[in-house]
């Protein structure tokens, strides 16, 4: 019989995470198969990702990101600020200023007042030129993790669950595949953004990475001006840049649910 395994439960956005602490659990935490049967929602906890949470020197802590198939990826700007707010709840970080690392690098992190926080992103940066997949024309955009990021008009979550599987396994994003982002201009402080993401192979509520992916390409094609406002299905972010992309701030909120156990041995 296996021991009880302590984690968190927690959303920025509706995009949600089951976050777990390196030091006080078992290496099984980052096991795929574990993590996939965890993030079931009938059967296990349910959850978009998993987050491990462990000491590294210099930094107040490295946070390390599972999809819910298991898989690992480079960053969730929704999930840096659960675990900044754990953290901080937890007394592991002292301060409302936060410098941790994660897939992509380090970042800073600011707890602000009501529990929005207001993290610094990557740089975002074109991959590719302007290309057509699946009917869809768009950009290759890392920001800290991979997008194609197109524009639409009056698009719904069930078009995109349509439509985004086939571009994110087209040839040409192979053989990683891709984050898909469909967004709409509002006005020139406002946009829409719908995520598909792969690991999890669905729509999302929120993506913080695939926000910033969108605006990012949206403001090289039409003029728009910073703070942004940026609606997601799951509720509202926003982003504050500067004319060349290099200062980068993501704000949202974030909610800790419960801290609870589980028995792995119960998860089928």
């Amino acid at each position: 019989m296996s021991d009880n395994i302590t984690f968190t439960k927690a959303h920025g956005t509706g995009n949600d995470f089951i976050i777990f602490i390196a030091e006080e659990s078992p290496d099984l935490v980052r096991d795929r198969s574990f993590i996939s049967r965890l993030c079931r929602r009938r059967t296990g906890v349910g959850a978009d990702a998993v987050l491990v949470l462990s000491k590294e020197p210099g930094y107040d802590y490295k946070m390390d990101y599972y999809n819910s198939d298991g898989t690992w990826e480079t960053m969730c700007a929704n999930g840096a600020r659960c675990a900044g707010l754990l953290m901080k709840k937890r007394s592991q970080v002292t301060s409302n200023q936060i410098h941790f690392l994660a897939g992509d690098g380090p970042h800073e992190m600011e707890i602000l007042e009501d529990d929005q926080i207001r993290l610094k992103m990557t740089p975002p940066e074109y991959k590719s030129d302007m290309l057509t997949v699946e009917g869809f024309s768009g950009c290759h955009v890392d920001s800290g993790a991979t997008h194609f990021t197109t524009e639409v008009e009056r698009f719904t979550m069930k078009q995109a669950s349509e439509f985004a599987p086939g571009i994110r396994y087209a040839s040409e994003f192979a053989p990683r595949g891709i984050n898909v982002d469909f967004f709409e201009v509002v006005n020139s402080r406002t946009i829409k953004v719908i995520t598909y993401e792969k690991g999890i192979e669905k729509v999302m509520l929120s993506c913080g990475s695939g926000s910033v992916a969108a605006a990012f390409h949206a403001a090289k094609l039409k003029e728009l001006e910073s703070p942004l406002d940026i609606i997601v299905p799951g509720g509202k972010l926003s982003l504050v840049f500067d004319s060349d992309w290099q200062n980068v701030w993501l704000s949202g909120p974030a909610v800790i649910l419960y801290t609870s156990q589980i028995n792995p041995d119960n998860l089928h």
